[in-house]
């Protein structure tokens, strides 16, 4: 079911928020997930999810695999798909999309310009790691999820498979904290870019689990004040909702995001932000006081 299709912008969110058993926040084989969409979406179903988006990082791939999915299936599907982006107000910010019209010319641009960037981030991280004596080779990347997708957790586990760490999480907390990995950054589009792309779209936009712009050591009480703000940012910039519900959110932080959404009339929507059903990120560091 191809929502844009079929809705209007306001259509959308009374479906989002039809009180339906929704995950709208799932990543599949097509970005960084394990799974292909096929599988991932049988076990949502298993599972007792009645409505379903696959949001791969910056590609759409997977998601268009669901659509036919759906479309085979009967169940309640959105198109789905997670930008990157930077602000002055924050780094590494998530911005969810929903609904827009993938064939729409100024996205199908952006997704291009995303991955050449991409692809020229990761040519200058596997040079740096080879430098580093890591022998880390082309067809060791390809050989992770085809090559559809390739980021900093492609090289984590190309290093754990290599045997220079003990699991692929280790790499970030060693290798990729050297400063000359590190000031290998990756190259986004500002927030507001990816609001009114989306937007250009026909699609709704949606910002990302906010408990996740908290510091590490940043205690509730100091990151409360600044989470506002960026949200604030993210209205200014036309954001059509907040991920309200997300394991980086405690319950109490979940109502905290829900009061502020209800406040300025953005669109509430929950996700598990599933990579793996074997794999289950640690979350506690958001939820501490």
């Amino acid at each position: 079911m191809k929502l844009y299709k079929e809705y209007d912008k306001h259509s959308i969110r009374a479906i989002i928020e039809s009180g339906l058993k929704r995950d709208l926040h799932m990543h599949t084989s097509f970005s960084d997930g394990t799974q292909s969409p096929e599988k991932l979406l049988k076990l949502r179903m298993g599972q007792g999810f009645e409505m379903l988006a696959i949001t791969d990082h910056d590609g759409i791939e997977g998601s268009v695999i669901g659509e036919e999915f759906a479309e085979k299936t009967g169940l309640c599907y959105i198109a789905g798909i997670e930008f990157d982006s930077e602000d002055p107000l924050g780094k590494d910010l998530h911005i969810l999309g929903y609904g827009y019209d993938k064939n729409n010319k100024d996205f199908k641009e952006a997704l291009l310009e995303i991955r050449i960037k991409r692809a020229r981030r990761n040519d200058l991280l596997m040079k740096a790691l080879n430098e580093r004596g890591y022998n880390i080779t082309l067809d060791d990347v390809g050989s992770i999820n085809k090559g559809r997708y390739v980021g900093k957790p492609t090289f984590a586990y190309i290093l754990y498979l290599n045997g220079y760490t003990k699991n692929p999480n280790e790499a970030f907390s060693t290798i990729f904290r050297d400063e000359d990995i590190r000031s290998i950054k990756k190259e986004t589009l500002s927030s507001k870019d990816v609001v009114d792309i989306i937007h250009t779209a026909g699609g709704v936009a949606v910002m990302a689990h906010p408990m996740e712009q908290r510091k590490t050591g940043e205690s509730f009480e100091d990151f409360k004040p600044r989470m506002y703000q960026i949200m604030d940012r993210m209205r200014e910039y036309g954001i059509d909702g907040i991920e309200c519900y997300h394991p980086s959110a405690s319950p109490e932080q979940s109502e905290l995001l829900v009061d502020y959404a209800d406040m300025h009339s953005l669109m509430i929507t929950e996700g598990s932000d599933v990579h793996s059903p074997n794999h289950i990120r640690d979350y506690s560091r958001y939820h501490l006081p």
